[in-house]
């Protein structure tokens, strides 16, 4: 009698789940359906009292149970694998390098975090307007008027199209549609991006001469297939963007893809408007904008290969790409490319990363390169690129550096608007040009205080001063976003001198449009763009003329590119050296030269006045005569004699909770816990200390401060440090998180 066969071994899984926690679970696979358990299907797995969304990261044999029992997987989701192994082989290497638990690294990456299923988008409609028999019966309004004269030139307009180009535009139709004055139609909307109300840029253009050995050398690295990284260093209107979709067209001939990161997608309409000319339906667009479906339907059109082009902010350098061949990072400088929330990543170094895990190309362009990158180039890890001569040789503007010193007497607008910069606007809009006023902070008085005990109104929340926005005549937090009602007398002595000091740009823009009464002037920043449309509404009104003088903070640095504009007016130049971070002055260089580039970007020569208390600094004085490398120079030696990034490592650790003592407590047993083992590995620790903003939503903050060798191996040395130090800390009520080559170190 034969003896019957041995059952098989079962099979077991590690299964990630979409929680901050720092390993996997091991599951038991249930007989019969092995062949289902690939790497990279989602499962439905027990998890405590409830079933959670998991993801299958590898088959093990189940000898690390050591003697426990598993619990079987209840469901596959998926017959074949969600993402990749090679995906999820960068997604594990990106979360050992963020120090962050690999499920926090997937809820992050993948659209909805791990989804049960892949429910179908809505579609999005919108209203389409068109020329009726009707037309004016003589009764329509001015604004109507206009309506009616815009659909009958472009023969059919969208009611985003209209709005754009007309304020209130889609109300007006709406009203002559129901009139019969206009025809409206109904039609279904594909996910994603429509040029819309952006310019058709679809015009030939021909490269120059340094675009042209640039992209000789982006083509021999992609024609090779291997790994390759490039700094574009392109100053302000040499046609950096260009030479990114050259690129794209070349990667595209090789059979692969392309992801194309910018720092904030909704301020770039003009790379849309180029992509969808150059390109039309082969792109997909991640960005906040989209409905949570709307993006996992971008999603999978990225990860079945159906288009060979993503555009997006920081999160689509996880774009689930069958085979990308080139990750472009346009303004790698900008710190909006650092995620200062939830997982802390760097998209350009995870761009790097899975540019070296794909055999891809890397192509980080800018301006103003960043410290690190300007390293690279010198310790060979990227080659560098140079496009040093405007597009059809126009010159760079001249900047004029005025010392606000000897106002600080003045009040009022007098204290602000410099003689010098007076007249050049006065000038500048009697010649029939535009003017751009830059001031980085917004909201209309940055403090509110009173005159009679000089206490200034803080947060409840925070331990900051409450900003006054007029638009909403409420103080506003800019930590916790409370928002209180402004105080008729002091709350400390009751007295009523309640004054509001200082300057934003919703200040600056009513003293412009008073000073200016026959210019037409707009604002341009966080606030105005929250509106639904606003922001495209004023591009719009820019690209046709209709705004002289344009008031804004960053966001009318990054990216744009307005003819007429020929003065651009920065007040209050060094705001931000004032910040406690050892990159304040590089920060500073950088926003004065990128927002100084919008000026003279036509056949007319610009000019830049310079505004600032700090006339002398190193970083004002080289940006005034766009001198990059002499600043760099000084940065790097700055930087080296102190072991500052990119010569050294940095990990911040945030530590935060209800009770100070013991938010302080905790620190200081983190910092105890680490003491001796960093310092055998030449860790400099230092702290722990309280944050320089210590209270933010009812919150203490504390921070310690690592500082390390500039190849050392971060993603290997601590977590098995900081994973004991978490669970000590939540005993004490707070929380930690680590934050890899910190960005802020303000809370």
């Amino acid at each position: 009698m034969n003896p019957l066969p041995s059952p098989p071994a079962p099979l077991y899984v590690e299964v990630a789940v979409p929680l901050p926690i720092d390993h996997a679970f091991t599951y038991r696979v249930p007989p019969g359906m092995e062949e289902r358990a690939k790497i990279g299907v989602r499962v439905l797995v027990p998890f405590g009292p409830r079933r959670t969304t998991g993801l299958i990261v590898a088959r093990v044999d189940g000898s690390s149970l050591s003697g426990r029992e598993a619990k079987p997987v209840q469901a596959f989701l998926d017959e074949e694998p969600y993402i990749t192994s090679r995906h999820l082989e960068f997604l594990s290497a990106a979360a050992r390098e963020c120090l962050a638990p690999v499920g926090e690294m997937l809820r992050a990456a993948l659209p909805r975090g791990l989804p049960r299923r892949d429910a179908p988008s809505a579609p999005r409609t919108e209203t389409i307007f068109r020329p009726a028999a009707g037309g004016d019966d003589g009764t329509a309004t001015p604004k109507q008027r206009q309506v009616l004269a815009a659909v009958r030139e472009a023969g059919e307009l969208s009611a985003t199209e209209l709005s754009a180009r007309i304020p209130g535009g889609a109300d007006a139709a709406r009203r002559l549609a129901s009139k019969g004055r206009l025809a409206a139609e109904v039609r279904e909307k594909p996910a994603g991006f429509s040029a819309g109300h952006l310019p058709d840029m679809s015009g030939e253009i021909t490269p120059t001469l340094h675009q042209e050995a640039a992209l000789a050398k982006i083509g021999v690295a992609l024609a090779s297939g291997k790994f390759g990284a490039f700094v574009l260093h392109g100053i302000t209107g040499s046609g950096k963007t260009e030479v990114y979709l050259r690129a794209v067209e070349q990667v595209r001939q090789t059979g692969r893809q392309a992801v194309y990161l910018v720092p904030e997608i909704a301020l770039t309409p003009q790379l849309l408007g180029r992509v969808a000319s150059r390109f039309g339906g082969g792109v997909a667009v991640l960005h906040s904008g989209l409905s949570p479906a709307e993006r996992a339907a971008q999603w999978r059109k990225v990860r079945s290969g159906e288009v060979f082009l993503c555009v997006g902010a920081r999160s689509a350098v996880f774009s689930p790409f069958p085979a990308p061949g080139l990750f472009i990072v346009d303004e790698e400088h900008d710190a909006a490319y650092k995620q200062e929330d939830g997982i802390r990543y760097q998209a350009r170094d995870l761009a790097l990363l899975r540019g070296k895990m794909e055999d891809a190309v890397v192509l980080l362009g800018s301006a103003t390169p960043s410290a690190e990158s300007v390293r690279r180039t010198r310790t060979g890890e990227a080659a560098l690129l140079a496009l040093p001569e405007r597009i059809g040789g126009r010159e760079l503007p001249e900047i004029q550096i005025v010392d606000l010193k000897g106002r600080a007497s003045l009040r009022g607008a007098d204290r602000y608007f410099s003689p010098e910069l007076e007249t050049a606007i006065e000038e500048t809009l009697g010649r029939g040009e535009k003017a751009m006023l830059f001031l980085n902070r917004r909201g209309f008085a940055p403090a509110v205080t009173c005159l009679d005990c000089g206490q200034t109104v803080q947060c409840r929340n925070c331990k900051v001063s409450l900003t006054f926005h007029q638009q909403h005549d409420a103080l506003l937090c800019h930590y916790c976003d409370s928002r209180t009602p402004p105080p008729e007398k002091c709350a400390v002595c009751g007295g009523h001198k309640i004054a509001q000091v200082g300057l934003g740009t919703e200040r600056l823009l009513a003293w412009a449009a008073k000073r200016w009464k026959e210019a037409r002037v707009a604002r341009l920043d966080s606030d105005v763009s929250r509106r639904k449309g606003a922001y495209g509404e004023i591009l719009s009104r820019m690209h046709s003329g209709d705004v002289d003088i344009l008031v804004g903070t960053q966001m009318i640095a990054k990216g744009h590119d307005f003819p007429e504009v020929t003065l651009v007016g920065v007040l209050l130049a060094d705001l931000s050296l004032s910040f406690p971070d050892f990159r304040s002055s590089e920060r500073t260089f950088q926003v004065l030269t990128q927002v100084a580039g919008r000026a003279g970007r036509g056949d007319r020569p610009g000019k830049v006045i310079v505004q600032t208390l700090s006339p002398e600094h190193v970083c004002i004085r080289a940006a005034a005569r766009h001198d990059f490398a002499g600043f760099m120079e000084e940065e790097l030696a700055g930087r080296k004699a102190l072991g500052y990034p990119p010569f050294g490592r940095m990990l911040l650790l945030r530590l935060w909770g209800p009770k100070d003592d013991r938010v302080r407590l905790a620190a200081e047993e983190v910092a105890a816990a680490l003491s001796e083992p960093v310092s055998a590995a030449g860790v400099q620790l230092l702290g722990p200390a309280p944050s320089p903003i210590s209270f933010v939503k009812r919150k203490h903050h504390f921070q310690i401060l690592l500082k390390m060798p500039a190849r050392f191996p971060v993603g290997d040395f601590f977590p098995p440090l900081l994973r004991p130090l978490r669970d000590l800390v939540r005993k004490h009520g707070v929380r930690m998180e680590a934050d890899v080559d910190p960005y802020h170190m303000m809370v």
